[in-house]
């Protein structure tokens, strides 16, 4: 292989990978409830886009989401290898090469993502600012264009040492990370469908879960509990993840209601109980952990218990948001029915058929292999 192919070659073995996965993405029956969600939010924006009221403070609160557009997905990928450092450090021509047309790569899938964004976005723009298309698409070029230029930059403080813009030394730590962090990303999405080999996770104390993981109520037949606490809380993607379907649950309550509402919220709930099925995995490769004499039952007892109470936080919060919203208490009534109802089933009894199906299907891998 010539490393001036370098980029083509990693491009392509990187792309057979993710459709390798995407065909495990539509199977799931997880998918399902993603369409229904997706429709569900387009009948809730057209509502909002028909109902919208024209003043200062709708036009700007739809700026400051024009401008949070700019920093989604805007993590470049360098395509560099840990192995880099040291292979291609007497080939800097070949690599400087290969991360060039990375950037370009990275800059066309920003503005892409962007452009798609604020397509999204021109029917509240109609209506709240103009209703001339010419003004929209030079708009819309003019995002894209400021969203490729950050890419850029990106790429460009990733490559060099601080302080050191004139200096020709690559900073290969920095490049390394920035390539790692950029594949955890997309790995992490294909993680919650299939599991998927070779993705480092994050692991952060944080210190304001100190005092709540210290206090934790722990029960004597169930010690693994605060062992998942621990992992919840300091494994990132599942903090993360609660706190942003959380949110997103909290737009969903406040600008829609009645039915639609609570098919939105019982949906986001389902999609937050899926996505915490990795953490029961979490230690299933330490070895200290099958030292515990504790049985799949209570393994599993102990997994529940410990996203219960994120659960319960959650549908408090959305419930709260229902009824400050709307002051109706037949509302409020069918969606505590509603959420209650289905997180007990999710919580009690889906993740207990989930996880014995995925245990059994590994142990059938396992022997067949």
């Amino acid at each position: 292989m010539k490393l001036t192919h370098l980029f083509k070659y990693r491009f392509n073995n990187r792309w057979q990978i993710y459709f390798k996965y995407l065909r495990y993405v539509f199977n799931d029956h997880a998918v399902l409830a993603l369409f229904f969600l997706l429709g569900a939010a387009g009948l809730a924006y057209q509502s909002l886009w028909q109902t919208a009221v024209i003043n200062l403070w709708t036009q700007t609160i739809l700026i400051f989401i024009i401008l949070l557009t700019l920093i989604i997905f805007k993590e470049p990928a360098n395509f560099t290898k840990p192995a880099d450092a040291t292979a291609l450090l007497g080939d800097e021509k070949s690599f400087r090469h290969m991360v060039k047309q990375a950037t370009y790569y990275s800059m066309l899938i920003n503005g892409v993502v962007e452009g798609g964004l604020i397509l999204i976005l021109w029917p509240m723009l109609f209506r709240l600012f103009t209703h001339s298309i010419l003004i929209l698409i030079c708009l819309t070029f003019l995002l894209i264009f400021l969203k490729m230029l950050l890419t850029y930059g990106i790429v460009r403080r990733n490559i060099r040492f601080e302080n050191q813009n004139n200096s020709r030394l690559i900073n290969w730590r920095r490049l390394i990370s920035a390539e790692e962090n950029h594949q955890f990303v997309v790995l992490s999405f294909y993680n919650l469908f299939i599991d998927v080999p070779g993705i480092t996770p994050k692991v952060k104390r944080q210190k304001w879960a100190d005092l709540l993981i210290k206090y934790w109520p722990e029960k004597k037949e169930l010690p693994l509990t605060k062992l998942f606490v621990t992992a919840f809380i300091r494994r990132t993607q599942f903090i993360k993840l609660w706190l942003r379907l959380t949110l997103i649950g909290v737009g969903a309550a406040w600008f829609t209601t009645g039915w639609l509402q609570t098919i939105l919220l019982m949906i986001l709930l389902y999609l937050l109980v899926l996505q915490l099925m990795p953490l029961y995995e979490v230690h299933q490769h330490v070895v200290f952990n099958f030292l515990y004499p504790i049985t799949y039952k209570k393994r599993l007892k102990a997994f529940q218990f410990a996203i219960l109470p994120w659960i319960v936080v959650t549908l408090i919060i959305w419930l709260l948001v229902v009824f400050l919203t709307s002051f109706n208490v037949n509302l409020l009534t069918q969606n505590i029915l509603s959420l209650v109802l289905l997180g007990c089933i999710l919580v009690f009894w889906y993740t207990e058929q989930k996880i014995t199906r995925n245990t059994q299907r590994r142990h059938t891998r396992a022997f067949t292999k």
